[in-house]
């Protein structure tokens, strides 16, 4: 075993996650927001040819996405896979099961309803392995919370089927729990937001309370398009979790932690419930990344776990919940 080991990570996966969220983050501003928030607005339809401009736009940045997060999902695989640890390669036999029930039904060989249940499913079980403790209560959370609202859609076409109130029921902690994945998620970062992530987050705060305050009814369509839920809850509890949600991904992008910022991108960007198996597929890489399935892409370089040495670099570039073997393994 070599005497020290970079955390560095391999670079082509480091550019592969960055192309991702970028697509994702162009695709969700025009394709799903934009041109979407346009057509309730008044007066618009002289701007139409620069709104069918924007949509083509959205519309190439989600092929983009979806090639990408199809490669994405596959090298994902071959690291968990190629490391040998029982809990990635239970993470990678997970995201393959999800990749072959989703070309699947691509196809037609699966009804709507089958590809539901294993998605939740798979989805269920990969959430338990990427688990690592308190810092992945944001991510426990949110996934609960799309297990909740994909459970509220997929148990209606079920033969006994559910009732109303328990429809309601689900989609209430779905949005409880949505929430609170954004509150906690500063749990992911190595060091807690500062007071400039924290003055950002606090600005989008407002204009979200401004937002639902002008115009509600827009806002909770956006929410439900976006995230898969209603917005039943008061804007300032949304305004509260953005805050949060913005500050921790402002502190991952100043202390670059790529992994902390893509993957809690995307869990945002795939939203709740079962939207879209593309949407689903965001959410598993987003789970996949704040698993630990890739640790050490993105992270500093000059951050490297020397073996034997007692100072306290040792002691930061092993990520929680690893022992120095195993992240020599993985590392190496």
């Amino acid at each position: 075993m070599p005497a020290s080991m970079s955390r560095s990570g391999p670079n082509h996966l480091s550019g592969l996650l960055w192309l991702l969220a970028f697509a994702v983050i162009v695709e969700s501003m025009l394709l799903r927001t934009a041109t979407r928030t346009l057509i309730h607005i008044p007066g618009t339809q002289r701007f139409e040819s620069w709104i069918k401009l924007l949509a083509e736009g959205g519309r190439l940045a989600y092929y983009v996405a979806a090639v990408s997060l199809v490669v994405t999902l596959f090298v994902l695989v071959f690291l968990g896979f190629a490391s040998r640890t029982p809990r990635h390669v239970g993470m990678a036999s997970t995201t393959v099961i999800f990749l072959a029930v989703a070309a699947i039904g691509r196809f037609g060989g699966l009804t709507w309803n089958t590809m539901a249940w294993f998605t939740l499913v798979v989805l269920a079980v990969a959430g338990v392995l990427a688990w690592r403790g308190l810092r992945s209560l944001p991510m426990g959370l949110f996934l609960v919370s799309s297990l909740s609202a994909g459970l509220s859609v997929v148990a209606q076409t079920t033969e006994n089927g559910i009732t109303g109130g328990q429809m309601d029921v689900l989609v209430w902690v779905a949005e409880i729990l949505l929430v609170a994945a954004g509150l906690t998620a500063p749990l992911l970062l190595e060091k807690p937001p500062g007071l400039v992530a924290w003055a950002v987050g606090a600005t989008v705060a407002v204009i979200v309370i401004v937002a639902f305050t002008v115009g509600a009814s827009t806002v909770t369509i956006l929410v439900l398009w976006n995230l898969g839920i209603p917005g039943w809850l008061p804007g300032v509890v949304y305004a509260a979790a953005s805050a949060s949600l913005v500050a921790t991904l402002w502190s991952a992008a100043v202390q670059h932690e790529q992994v902390v910022l893509v993957g809690l991108l995307l869990l945002v960007a795939g939203g709740v419930g079962l939207v879209s198996s593309y949407q689903t597929g965001l959410v598993f890489v987003g789970v996949l990344l704040l698993g630990g399935l890739s640790d050490g892409v993105g992270t500093s370089q000059n951050r490297s776990v020397s073996v034997g040495s007692k100072d306290a670099t040792t002691a930061n570039s092993v990520p929680a919940g690893r022992t120095m073997d195993e992240a020599a393994i993985l590392n190496g």
